[in-house]
Order: C-alpha cells, then sequence, then structure tokens
C-alpha cells in the first residue's frame, strides 16, 4: 500500500487549523489549572465533531492512506501521553499541549486528568474511524 502523501496535504491543514482553534478556545483554562467547563466541553465536542467531517471525504473515496495517518496521528498523541503521565519529561510539553488542550473539555465529564490524558486520544480515534466508516456507508448507498 502506497501513502499519497500528496492527497493528505489538505487534510494535514484542516486538521492542522482545526486544532489551533480548539487550542486557541481552550488554552486560558487549561494553562492557568482551572477546571473544564461546559465552553470547554463545547470546544471539545466541535473538535471531535471537525475530525469526524475531515474524516467524511477520505470515506467515500476509500482512501486507505487516510487509515494510516489517522492512525499514526492519534497513536502518537497515545504514546505522548503515556509519556506524560508517567514520565513527565519537559521536553514533550509542546506535544502535551497539541493533543491535550483541544480535548480539555472532556474533563469536566471524567473528572481527572491522567485519565483525560489517556483517553482523549482513543476517542479521537474512535470519532475519525466513525467518520471514516460512515463515508465508506454513505458511499455503498
Amino acid at each position: 500500500m502506497s501513502v499519497s502523501f500528496q492527497r493528505l496535504v489538505p487534510i494535514f491543514l484542516m486538521a492542522f487549523v482545526l486544532t489551533m482553534a480548539a487550542i486557541w478556545m481552550n488554552a486560558p483554562g487549561f494553562m492557568t489549572g482551572y477546571p473544564a467547563t461546559a465552553f470547554d466541553l463545547m470546544v471539545s465536542v466541535i473538535f471531535f465533531l471537525g475530525w469526524l467531517l475531515i474524516s467524511l471525504p477520505p470515506g467515500i473515496k476509500g482512501e486507505k492512506s487516510f487509515l494510516v495517518y489517522a492512525g499514526v496521528y492519534w497513536g502518537l498523541g497515545l504514546v505522548l501521553s503515556l509519556f506524560a503521565v508517567f514520565a513527565p519529561y519537559e521536553e514533550l510539553l509542546l506535544f502535551g499541549i497539541w493533543y491535550s488542550v483541544p480535548v480539555h473539555g472532556l474533563g469536566l465529564l471524567l473528572g481527572n486528568m491522567i485519565l483525560l490524558k489517556l483517553v482523549a486520544p482513543f476517542v479521537g480515534l474512535g470519532v475519525t474511524l466513525m467518520g471514516y466508516g460512515a463515508g465508506r456507508i454513505f458511499r455503498s448507498n
């Protein structure tokens, strides 16, 4: 299977913009250590809905290279989350911000930041795969 990086550039750009917007909106509460609010939860839900929408077109087109991209993206998030929980390296702070801040609102539901760091990549991957699967269903109909 060859991964078409040229086809992934628009998806990467959309994911980048979506993540930056979620970071910008959730950062004040996250960076100051405040617990998640309803607004943060709304931003996190919109973030995941964005991932759902980003993964629909590749699902419709049947682009398996998107599955590789999503697996690497959320898998990297899981690995970095594990490092952040069990071996908090300051060098990984930027990656922690990239993966933790957009989903800060889930802390309102979970109540535990360690659990949030471990659950968020699985939720992200699940939402992404649901969008891809929905695209495949749309294609078959």
